[in-house]
Protein backbone atom coordinates (compact mmCIF):
# COMPACT_ATOMS: atom_id res chain seq x y z
CA UNK A 1 0.00 0.00 0.00
CA UNK A 2 0.98 3.58 -0.87
CA UNK A 3 0.30 4.37 3.12
CA UNK A 4 3.32 1.95 4.49
CA UNK A 5 5.91 3.35 1.80
CA UNK A 6 5.13 6.63 2.34
CA UNK A 7 5.57 7.39 6.53
CA UNK A 8 4.61 11.23 6.05
CA UNK A 9 1.19 9.82 4.38
CA UNK A 10 1.26 7.54 7.59
CA UNK A 11 2.16 10.33 10.02
CA UNK A 12 -0.70 12.12 8.69
CA UNK A 13 -3.10 9.60 8.75
CA UNK A 14 -2.17 8.70 12.36
CA UNK A 15 -2.72 12.23 13.65
CA UNK A 16 -5.85 13.13 11.73
CA UNK A 17 -7.36 9.51 13.54
CA UNK A 18 -5.75 11.47 16.84
CA UNK A 19 -7.30 14.53 16.14
CA UNK A 20 -10.45 13.36 15.66
CA UNK A 21 -10.53 11.20 18.56
CA UNK A 22 -9.26 13.72 20.85
CA UNK A 23 -12.12 16.02 19.32
CA UNK A 24 -14.94 14.06 19.75
CA UNK A 25 -13.49 13.49 23.25
CA UNK A 26 -13.27 16.81 24.18
CA UNK A 27 -16.54 18.17 22.78
CA UNK A 28 -18.34 15.09 25.04
CA UNK A 29 -15.84 15.93 28.47
CA UNK A 30 -17.49 19.82 27.87
CA UNK A 31 -21.27 18.91 27.27
CA UNK A 32 -20.96 16.12 30.29
CA UNK A 33 -19.32 19.02 32.70
CA UNK A 34 -21.53 21.58 31.33
CA UNK A 35 -25.34 19.59 31.87
CA UNK A 36 -23.27 18.18 35.44
CA UNK A 37 -22.87 21.87 36.72
CA UNK A 38 -26.42 22.96 35.50
CA UNK A 39 -28.01 20.03 37.19
CA UNK A 40 -26.10 21.43 40.64
CA UNK A 41 -27.19 24.40 39.60
CA UNK A 42 -30.53 23.97 39.79
CA UNK A 43 -30.09 21.01 42.53
CA UNK A 44 -28.37 23.74 44.99
CA UNK A 45 -31.49 26.25 43.90
CA UNK A 46 -34.24 23.71 44.53
CA UNK A 47 -32.58 23.58 48.24
CA UNK A 48 -32.37 27.16 48.77
CA UNK A 49 -35.75 27.42 47.91
CA UNK A 50 -36.85 24.52 50.40
CA UNK A 51 -34.39 26.15 53.09
CA UNK A 52 -36.51 29.77 52.29
CA UNK A 53 -39.94 27.84 52.95
CA UNK A 54 -38.75 25.69 56.17
CA UNK A 55 -37.86 29.28 57.94
CA UNK A 56 -40.68 31.32 56.33
CA UNK A 57 -42.72 28.35 58.05
CA UNK A 58 -41.01 28.19 61.51
CA UNK A 59 -41.35 32.28 61.61
CA UNK A 60 -44.99 31.88 61.22
CA UNK A 61 -45.81 29.04 62.69
CA UNK A 62 -44.06 25.37 64.00
CA UNK A 63 -44.56 23.37 60.67
CA UNK A 64 -45.48 19.30 61.00
CA UNK A 65 -43.34 16.73 60.61
CA UNK A 66 -44.89 15.71 57.07
CA UNK A 67 -44.60 18.80 55.79
CA UNK A 68 -41.22 19.22 57.15
CA UNK A 69 -40.45 15.89 55.34
CA UNK A 70 -41.84 17.12 51.87
CA UNK A 71 -39.86 20.29 51.84
CA UNK A 72 -36.82 18.71 52.70
CA UNK A 73 -37.04 15.47 50.67
CA UNK A 74 -33.68 14.03 51.83
CA UNK A 75 -34.22 13.87 55.51
CA UNK A 76 -35.50 11.70 57.74
CA UNK A 77 -37.54 12.70 60.86
CA UNK A 78 -38.30 10.81 63.04
CA UNK A 79 -39.45 10.90 67.05
CA UNK A 80 -38.20 14.75 67.14
CA UNK A 81 -34.81 13.81 65.48
CA UNK A 82 -33.95 14.51 61.93
CA UNK A 83 -31.09 12.54 60.27
CA UNK A 84 -30.35 12.49 56.69
CA UNK A 85 -31.71 9.57 54.07
CA UNK A 86 -29.39 6.99 53.46
CA UNK A 87 -31.05 7.07 49.84
CA UNK A 88 -29.50 10.75 49.70
CA UNK A 89 -26.33 10.06 51.19
CA UNK A 90 -25.91 6.79 49.11
CA UNK A 91 -27.07 8.91 45.65
CA UNK A 92 -24.12 11.04 46.34
CA UNK A 93 -21.50 8.79 46.99
CA UNK A 94 -22.52 7.22 43.96
CA UNK A 95 -22.25 10.14 41.89
CA UNK A 96 -18.90 10.77 43.37
CA UNK A 97 -17.95 7.26 42.55
CA UNK A 98 -18.86 7.70 39.23
CA UNK A 99 -17.40 11.43 39.01
CA UNK A 100 -13.94 10.03 40.04
CA UNK A 101 -14.18 7.15 37.84
CA UNK A 102 -15.12 9.50 34.74
CA UNK A 103 -12.02 11.60 35.30
CA UNK A 104 -9.45 8.46 35.90
CA UNK A 105 -10.89 7.31 32.55
CA UNK A 106 -10.81 10.49 30.56
CA UNK A 107 -7.38 11.63 32.33
CA UNK A 108 -6.18 7.73 31.11
CA UNK A 109 -7.31 8.58 27.55
CA UNK A 110 -5.81 11.70 27.46
CA UNK A 111 -2.58 10.35 28.88
CA UNK A 112 -2.39 7.79 26.14
CA UNK A 113 -2.91 10.35 23.51
CA UNK A 114 -0.07 12.72 24.69
CA UNK A 115 2.09 9.36 25.40
CA UNK A 116 1.22 8.36 21.49
CA UNK A 117 1.89 11.57 19.67
CA UNK A 118 5.34 11.59 21.79
CA UNK A 119 6.08 8.35 20.37
CA UNK A 120 4.92 9.30 17.03
CA UNK A 121 6.99 12.51 17.24
CA UNK A 122 9.71 10.93 18.39
CA UNK A 123 10.15 8.26 15.57
CA UNK A 124 9.69 10.76 13.43
CA UNK A 125 12.40 13.21 14.22
CA UNK A 126 15.00 10.16 14.57
CA UNK A 127 13.56 9.29 11.10
CA UNK A 128 14.04 13.27 9.88
CA UNK A 129 17.29 12.86 11.47
CA UNK A 130 18.84 9.93 9.78
CA UNK A 131 17.26 10.67 6.37
CA UNK A 132 19.13 14.06 7.13
CA UNK A 133 22.32 12.67 7.92
CA UNK A 134 22.38 10.67 4.82
CA UNK A 135 21.96 13.43 2.43
CA UNK A 136 24.80 14.83 4.23
CA UNK A 137 27.01 12.12 3.61
CA UNK A 138 25.79 11.66 0.17
CA UNK A 139 26.42 15.37 -0.87
CA UNK A 140 30.05 15.03 1.04
CA UNK A 141 30.66 12.03 -1.52
CA UNK A 142 29.38 13.64 -4.59
CA UNK A 143 30.69 16.29 -3.46
CA UNK A 144 34.63 14.96 -3.67
CA UNK A 145 33.90 12.59 -6.48
CA UNK A 146 32.94 16.33 -8.64
CA UNK A 147 36.23 17.88 -6.95
CA UNK A 148 38.96 15.98 -8.73
CA UNK A 149 37.86 15.56 -12.35
CA UNK A 150 36.61 19.21 -12.21
CA UNK A 151 40.16 20.55 -10.86
CA UNK A 152 41.91 18.00 -13.36
CA UNK A 153 39.71 19.35 -16.61
CA UNK A 154 40.81 22.39 -15.11
CA UNK A 155 44.46 22.04 -15.81
CA UNK A 156 43.71 21.12 -19.32
CA UNK A 157 42.35 23.78 -20.03
CA UNK A 158 44.78 25.87 -18.46
CA UNK A 159 47.39 24.26 -20.24
CA UNK A 160 45.22 24.55 -23.69
CA UNK A 161 45.16 28.68 -23.58
CA UNK A 162 49.15 28.53 -22.43
CA UNK A 163 49.74 26.20 -25.75
CA UNK A 164 47.48 27.32 -28.19
CA UNK A 165 46.96 31.57 -29.01
CA UNK A 166 44.13 31.42 -31.24
CA UNK A 167 41.46 33.81 -29.97
CA UNK A 168 38.53 31.18 -30.31
CA UNK A 169 40.53 28.53 -28.18
CA UNK A 170 41.46 31.28 -25.75
CA UNK A 171 38.04 32.31 -25.55
CA UNK A 172 36.46 28.94 -25.39
CA UNK A 173 39.66 28.16 -22.77
CA UNK A 174 39.07 31.27 -20.58
CA UNK A 175 35.09 29.87 -20.35
CA UNK A 176 35.88 26.67 -19.08
CA UNK A 177 37.96 27.76 -16.92
CA UNK A 178 35.84 30.12 -15.22
CA UNK A 179 32.50 27.56 -15.45
CA UNK A 180 34.82 25.16 -13.88
CA UNK A 181 36.17 27.87 -11.31
CA UNK A 182 32.35 28.28 -10.43
CA UNK A 183 31.85 24.60 -10.13
CA UNK A 184 34.80 23.88 -7.74
CA UNK A 185 33.25 26.94 -5.73
CA UNK A 186 29.79 25.32 -5.38
CA UNK A 187 31.43 21.92 -4.40
CA UNK A 188 33.65 23.56 -1.46
CA UNK A 189 30.13 25.22 -0.04
CA UNK A 190 28.59 21.65 -0.27
CA UNK A 191 31.81 20.92 1.77
CA UNK A 192 31.61 23.55 4.08
CA UNK A 193 28.15 23.09 4.65
CA UNK A 194 28.56 19.23 5.33
CA UNK A 195 31.44 20.17 7.83
CA UNK A 196 29.81 22.71 9.55
CA UNK A 197 26.54 21.05 10.34
CA UNK A 198 28.69 17.95 11.39
CA UNK A 199 30.81 20.39 13.92
CA UNK A 200 33.83 18.95 12.43
CA UNK A 201 35.16 22.42 10.95
CA UNK A 202 38.20 23.08 12.94
CA UNK A 203 40.05 26.46 13.09
CA UNK A 204 43.46 27.39 13.57
CA UNK A 205 43.51 30.84 14.92
CA UNK A 206 46.14 33.18 13.82
CA UNK A 207 47.12 36.45 12.73
CA UNK A 208 46.08 37.08 8.77
CA UNK A 209 46.82 40.12 6.41
CA UNK A 210 42.92 40.96 5.17
CA UNK A 211 44.57 43.19 2.03
CA UNK A 212 46.18 40.29 0.81
CA UNK A 213 43.12 37.64 1.48
CA UNK A 214 40.56 40.41 -0.05
CA UNK A 215 43.05 41.37 -2.99
CA UNK A 216 42.91 37.21 -3.49
CA UNK A 217 39.11 36.75 -3.67
CA UNK A 218 38.57 39.76 -6.36
CA UNK A 219 41.26 38.28 -8.26
CA UNK A 220 38.89 35.30 -8.31
CA UNK A 221 36.01 37.02 -9.34
CA UNK A 222 37.30 39.58 -11.00
CA UNK A 223 37.28 38.68 -14.55
CA UNK A 224 33.28 37.25 -14.28
CA UNK A 225 32.45 40.60 -12.67
CA UNK A 226 34.26 42.48 -15.58
CA UNK A 227 31.89 40.55 -18.05
CA UNK A 228 29.22 42.18 -16.88
CA UNK A 229 30.64 45.71 -16.07
CA UNK A 230 30.90 45.35 -12.34
CA UNK A 231 34.03 47.08 -11.31
CA UNK A 232 35.13 45.72 -7.92
CA UNK A 233 37.32 48.51 -5.66
CA UNK A 234 38.55 48.06 -2.22
CA UNK A 235 40.13 50.63 -0.10
CA UNK A 236 41.46 48.44 3.04
CA UNK A 237 45.05 49.28 4.97
CA UNK A 238 48.35 47.40 4.51
CA UNK A 239 48.35 47.29 7.99
CA UNK A 240 45.12 45.31 9.19
CA UNK A 241 45.22 42.04 10.28
CA UNK A 242 42.85 39.75 11.69
CA UNK A 243 43.11 36.73 14.82
CA UNK A 244 41.54 33.87 12.04
CA UNK A 245 41.43 30.88 10.08
CA UNK A 246 43.03 31.91 6.92
CA UNK A 247 40.78 29.25 5.00
CA UNK A 248 38.11 30.54 7.29
CA UNK A 249 38.37 34.02 6.00
CA UNK A 250 39.14 33.51 2.50
CA UNK A 251 35.99 31.38 2.00
CA UNK A 252 33.70 34.17 4.05
CA UNK A 253 35.36 36.98 1.69
CA UNK A 254 35.04 34.93 -1.76
CA UNK A 255 31.43 34.01 -0.38
CA UNK A 256 30.00 37.35 -0.25
CA UNK A 257 31.71 38.82 -2.83
CA UNK A 258 30.43 36.36 -5.03
CA UNK A 259 27.01 37.02 -3.58
CA UNK A 260 27.35 40.68 -4.28
CA UNK A 261 28.35 39.67 -7.80
CA UNK A 262 25.46 37.79 -8.16
CA UNK A 263 22.95 40.47 -6.81
CA UNK A 264 24.93 43.08 -9.48
CA UNK A 265 24.04 41.32 -12.08
CA UNK A 266 20.65 40.41 -11.05
CA UNK A 267 19.98 43.98 -10.40
CA UNK A 268 21.87 45.84 -13.09
CA UNK A 269 24.24 47.18 -10.89
CA UNK A 270 27.88 48.24 -11.47
CA UNK A 271 30.13 48.82 -8.69
CA UNK A 272 31.65 46.61 -5.38
CA UNK A 273 33.06 48.74 -2.85
CA UNK A 274 35.29 46.31 0.00
CA UNK A 275 36.03 48.79 2.93
CA UNK A 276 38.09 48.42 5.96
CA UNK A 277 38.98 50.21 9.69
CA UNK A 278 40.52 49.29 12.75
CA UNK A 279 37.48 50.09 15.23
CA UNK A 280 38.87 49.45 19.11
CA UNK A 281 39.63 45.46 19.58
CA UNK A 282 37.72 44.58 16.33
CA UNK A 283 38.59 44.95 12.56
CA UNK A 284 35.55 46.29 10.43
CA UNK A 285 35.05 45.35 6.75
CA UNK A 286 32.10 46.45 4.67
CA UNK A 287 31.36 44.72 1.57
CA UNK A 288 28.87 47.38 -0.50
CA UNK A 289 27.23 47.10 -3.77
CA UNK A 290 24.68 48.71 -5.91
CA UNK A 291 22.85 45.37 -7.23
CA UNK A 292 19.00 44.23 -6.83
CA UNK A 293 19.04 44.36 -2.62
CA UNK A 294 16.86 42.86 -0.55
CA UNK A 295 13.52 43.81 1.95
CA UNK A 296 14.93 45.15 5.97
CA UNK A 297 12.37 42.42 7.23
CA UNK A 298 15.07 39.82 5.57
CA UNK A 299 18.51 41.03 6.67
CA UNK A 300 18.28 38.22 8.94
CA UNK A 301 16.91 35.40 7.05
CA UNK A 302 19.45 35.89 4.55
CA UNK A 303 21.73 34.24 6.22
CA UNK A 304 19.69 30.86 6.59
CA UNK A 305 20.56 28.06 4.29
CA UNK A 306 19.05 27.70 1.17
CA UNK A 307 16.66 30.83 1.86
CA UNK A 308 16.27 32.90 -1.09
CA UNK A 309 14.08 36.12 -0.75
CA UNK A 310 10.69 35.33 -2.64
CA UNK A 311 10.01 33.85 -5.87
CA UNK A 312 11.38 36.92 -7.92
CA UNK A 313 14.90 36.73 -6.51
CA UNK A 314 14.75 33.21 -6.72
CA UNK A 315 14.06 33.46 -10.80
CA UNK A 316 16.33 36.56 -11.14
CA UNK A 317 19.48 35.97 -9.19
CA UNK A 318 21.47 32.72 -9.05
CA UNK A 319 22.97 30.62 -6.23
CA UNK A 320 22.39 27.74 -4.19
CA UNK A 321 21.09 29.99 -1.21
CA UNK A 322 24.63 28.48 1.09
CA UNK A 323 27.44 31.36 0.50
CA UNK A 324 25.84 33.80 3.15
CA UNK A 325 24.89 31.13 5.68
CA UNK A 326 28.30 29.65 5.34
CA UNK A 327 29.76 32.96 5.77
CA UNK A 328 28.04 33.43 8.87
CA UNK A 329 28.75 30.17 10.23
CA UNK A 330 32.52 30.64 9.93
CA UNK A 331 32.50 34.08 11.04
CA UNK A 332 30.39 33.07 14.47
CA UNK A 333 33.34 30.48 15.18
CA UNK A 334 35.95 33.32 14.62
CA UNK A 335 34.32 34.95 17.22
CA UNK A 336 33.38 37.97 15.01
CA UNK A 337 29.86 38.92 14.25
CA UNK A 338 28.65 39.40 10.61
CA UNK A 339 25.51 41.89 9.23
CA UNK A 340 23.16 42.65 6.48
CA UNK A 341 21.64 45.87 5.34
CA UNK A 342 19.46 47.20 2.80
CA UNK A 343 17.20 50.29 2.23
CA UNK A 344 15.11 48.13 -0.11
CA UNK A 345 14.88 45.99 -3.78
CA UNK A 346 16.91 47.61 -6.19
CA UNK A 347 18.86 49.75 -3.52
CA UNK A 348 22.36 47.83 -3.00
CA UNK A 349 23.28 45.89 -0.16
CA UNK A 350 25.90 46.00 2.75
CA UNK A 351 27.80 43.07 4.58
CA UNK A 352 29.26 44.36 7.70
CA UNK A 353 31.66 41.99 9.11
CA UNK A 354 33.86 42.62 12.52
CA UNK A 355 36.67 40.16 13.08
CA UNK A 356 38.60 40.36 16.23
CA UNK A 357 42.52 42.01 15.71
CA UNK A 358 45.66 40.78 17.44
CA UNK A 359 45.49 42.07 21.47
CA UNK A 360 49.21 43.80 20.59
CA UNK A 361 47.84 45.90 17.58
CA UNK A 362 44.30 46.87 19.40
CA UNK A 363 46.01 47.80 22.45
CA UNK A 364 48.20 50.28 20.09
CA UNK A 365 45.32 51.65 18.64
Amino acid sequence: MIVWRDPSKALQIGFLVLFLISAAQVFWWITDHAAYTRGITDRLVVLYDSDAQVVTRFLGETPTTAELEVLLPHLKIESGIARVEVNAVDEIEGEESSRINQYFWEGGFFLLVLLGGIIVLTRTIRHDAQLRKRQQNFLAAVSHEFKSPLASMQLAAETLTMRIDEPITQRLGGRILQDGARLLRLIENLLDTTQLEEGHHSLKMEPVSLVNIIDAGIAQLEEHAQTHNIRITQEVPEELTLVADSAAVESVFRNILDNAVKACIAGGGKSITVTARAKHNQVEVKVSDDGIGFVPQDSVMIFEKFYRSGEEMRRVMAGTGLGLYIARELVKLSGGKIEAFSKGKGRGATFTINWPRPKAESNKS
